[in-house]
């Protein structure tokens, strides 16, 4: 059992996609669920559909978390090496520009801040995928946005 120390940011590298589509996609790799607790529309959560500017930026739940201050059993994520069990993954639908689209930065900064408070995590300890060590070492440029802008937000 751990303390929440992050939030991590992730991009599905993918033009469309929803949480039910990469719980598909992560079953698929053996695992047992989704590995991210939260996911992002862009107003594609179908392939070949048109953009719904009523799903951009809807915030649908993955893997679950309760509001305590620990990641246990099955709360623990499965979207970064050395984070999982200490952070909540946010997976944004995109994979590159508009990424991430303003509906979606709205609800990220309000699902950020929600669970910076729930949790008590410093705007420091948001990163993006590419900015961790395991990111790093599989040249990860996920979520393909400077989180920067995000945590200058956030301030």
């Amino acid at each position: 059992m751990a303390k929440f120390e992050n939030i991590i940011i992730h991009c599905s590298d993918s033009p469309w996609g929803n949480a039910k589509a990469i719980d598909e996609w992560h079953k698929a790799r053996g695992w047992k669920c989704i590995g991210y607790h939260y996911v992002i529309l862009n107003g594609h959560p179908e392939p070949h559909k048109e953009y719904d500017s009523l799903k951009d930026g809807v915030i649908e739940p993955g893997r679950p978390l309760n509001d305590d201050n620990w990641v246990t059993g099955n709360e623990i994520g499965s979207h970064c090496l050395g984070y999982n069990d200490k952070s909540a993954g946010i997976c944004l639908i995109g994979q590159t520009a508009p990424i991430p689209t303003d509906a979606q930065m709205n609800a990220l900064i309000g699902l950020c801040r929600h669970l910076m408070n729930t949790h008590g995590i410093p705007v420091e300890n948001i990163l993006g995928h590419c900015e961790t060590a395991s990111g790093k070492a599989e040249g990860k440029t996920c979520p393909n946005f400077d989180v920067q802008t995000l945590r200058d937000l956030l301030i």
